[in-house]
């Protein structure tokens, strides 16, 4: 493939003696070449230079007018850098200082007088193979700059139109919050009159048919008044518009609170919440309104999906400045698909989130976030499931 390309090659001979012009051209003739230009005078090589685009020049350097070294000067300025022109030397004067003056000024090889016509053959095709080598790297690179152009155009395209989107999904996200902060301020308003007056009908109504009614309407509100507080929560700790009121929050006063809200609950279900400390571990620091609603939210679980006769565990323990709460029950454990996403927001309810809501799981992350503490969920090795909470000491 190479050696048909350089048959094509266009080759300028320059050389004061005609006689060895007709030698070169012959030669160059034989060999297949048909793209060749030659000249006596060296005052012509410019002008030839720029209309012939050579790819190869054969150049005397004694010569009257201009000698080689002079035509070589003036050809530098010519040659673009980074150019692989070869210049072939043609000289008599094989001294070393004449062969270091060539080099210096831009000659490739050298052919002494009187030629050796095998030896020139060689040494042109060699040279114009290499030429022909380095025109192939330098389009091939012209080639990988103009994709890296298209590919870097493309890029800034592409992150241009990821910017748009994400701008706009930041004014989509903000319009979430904002409707879902409004629509749970809205709901929690009038469901405090639901309750408060199904309160005082429980006083006034004796039909046993009409009390059950009304305690499943009362489960209902406190259900939907529940979903709108964890919605609004949710909201301020995703927007981080809720700051924290941080203060050393005793872990017994939170699990007493705890205990008393769902007593009721584990008295019909014959279970009791017990609190074990293998590390004298006193506080933890932090939110304690945000604390509370996680105990509550994990035993509230706990408890909803345990079986009769089964105690909720609270294990406190200590490691590497570090304090672990573990909520331990005996209960289903958790899902696979649970396990896989526990903390998606507004996913399907599964085993130990609410089935209402699926909100608690999401809830107590964005609160332990807020907390720069972490969230682990496992199922225990015989039975039921542990969530771990780590709080920094």
């Amino acid at each position: 493939m190479i050696g048909s390309n350089i048959k094509d090659s266009n080759i300028l001979i320059v050389d004061d003696k005609e006689s060895n012009i007709q030698i070169l051209e012959g030669l160059l003739e034989d060999s297949g070449f048909a793209n060749f230009r030659s000249t006596t005078d060296p005052r012509q090589v410019m002008s030839t230079f720029r209309t012939f685009k050579p790819d190869l020049i054969l150049l005397d350097l004694m010569m009257p007018h201009m000698n080689g070294f002079e035509v070589m000067d003036l050809l530098k300025a010519e040659i673009p850098p980074g150019t692989y022109l070869p210049i072939l030397v043609l000289t008599a004067d094989i001294t070393p200082a004449a062969k270091r003056k060539a080099l210096a000024d831009g000659a490739k090889d050298f052919l002494s007088k009187p030629f050796d016509l095998y030896e020139v053959r060689l040494r042109i095709s060699n040279l114009l193979e290499t030429r022909y080598l380095h025109l192939q790297l330098q389009n091939q690179n012209q080639i990988l700059e103009e994709k890296v152009k298209e590919r870097t155009h493309d890029l800034e395209q592409a992150n241009l139109t990821l910017d748009n989107a994400l701008k706009e999904l930041e004014v989509l996200d903000n319009a979430k919050r904002e409707f879902l902060g409004m629509i749970s301020h809205e709901i929690r308003t009038p469901l405090n009159g639901v309750l408060g007056f199904a309160g005082v009908l429980k006083n006034e109504i004796s039909s046993p048919e009409l009390l059950e009614y009304l305690q499943f309407l009362e489960i209902s509100a406190q259900r939907l008044e529940r979903f709108s507080y964890q919605a609004l929560l949710i909201t301020e700790l995703r927007a981080k518009s809720r700051g924290l009121r941080v203060e050393n929050v005793k872990i017994a006063k939170l699990f007493g609170l705890t205990n008393q809200v769902h007593q009721e609950k584990m008295i019909t279900k014959n279970m009791k919440l017990i609190l074990v400390k293998e590390h004298p571990v006193e506080h933890i620091t932090g939110d304690a309104e945000l604390l509370q609603i996680c105990f509550d939210q994990i035993v509230d679980n706990s408890i909803k999906y345990s079986n009769a006769f089964n105690d909720v565990i609270v294990k406190v323990s200590s490691q590497d400045q570090h304090t672990i709460l573990d909520f331990i029950d005996a209960g289903k454990g958790f899902t696979a698909e649970t396990l896989q996403k526990p903390f998606r927001i507004f996913g399907l309810g599964e085993r130990h989130t609410d089935r209402n809501t699926g909100l608690n799981l999401a809830l107590i992350k964005l609160i332990m976030d807020a907390h720069s503490g972490q969230i682990g969920i496992f199922n225990n090795e015989m039975n039921g499931a542990t969530v771990r909470l780590t709080f920094r000491v």
